[in-house]
């Protein structure tokens, strides 16, 4: 498993914490969710590799770099990636969710990692069970359980998961991972140790943890 994983967890939790914080009557769903993911677990992880994974140090410092500011706006200006926000505008309740895609950049710019790791996580030399640590720190079952209930509770959270269920939605992120517009500023991050593929996996993987939507 590559060390850059960890990079994409953090890429994916800032994203779904910018949405809960701005979106409208999603909102407190998507709090609900951001409640549930151990937060602090997985920045003590974060530090840990941060400590021992020179890729990982990379990444970091890359992400707070103007080269990420520049390679983020190359990505944003795609006609592949509009139509990904044009997707998630039309199923998320109507929100243009430009703000939110526009600030993700300094979310991460930001993030901070921890100054402490607990012992039993620095003794764990084996960097490429990170996402196996990961995956284990999130509770499925909670989660699970928590869409089948907002699915039934709140209809725009159901026209948004239904949305990120259908098929169309994984051949539009495939179709912009393929575009030749953004093959320069991919090969950019993967050249800073951010594997988008690995970003993708992650995303669908945790989308495939709900039910089926109907």
């Amino acid at each position: 498993m590559a060390f850059s994983t960890s990079v994409s967890v953090i890429l994916v939790i800032s994203a779904i914490c910018c949405w809960a914080s701005v979106c409208g009557g999603l909102r407190e769903d998507l709090k609900d969710f951001v409640a549930l993911v151990p937060r602090r677990r997985i920045g003590f992880i974060a530090a840990r590799y941060y400590i021992f994974d020179p890729k990982f140090r990379q990444a970091v410092e890359f992400v707070r770099s103007d080269e990420f500011t520049t390679t983020w706006q190359q990505v944003r200006a795609a006609p592949d990636f509009v139509n990904i926000i044009k997707y998630l505008t039309d199923y998320g309740s109507g929100y243009d969710i430009t703000t939110l895609v526009d600030s993700l950049p300094t979310r991460l710019r930001t993030y901070q990692l921890s100054r402490t790791v607990p012992v039993e996580l620095m003794l764990r030399r084996d960097l490429t069970t990170f996402l196996w640590d990961v995956i284990q720190s999130l509770p499925r079952t909670r989660i699970y359980s928590l869409i089948s209930q907002k699915m039934r509770q709140s209809s725009e959270f159901a026209k948004l998961y239904k949305a990120l269920r259908n098929k169309e939605f994984k051949e539009l992120v495939q179709r912009a991972r393929n575009s030749k517009q953004l093959q320069t500023p991919l090969r950019k991050l993967n050249q800073k140790s951010i594997n988008v593929d690995e970003i993708l996996q992650i995303l669908f993987e945790v989308i495939s943890w709900g039910p089926q939507a109907s």
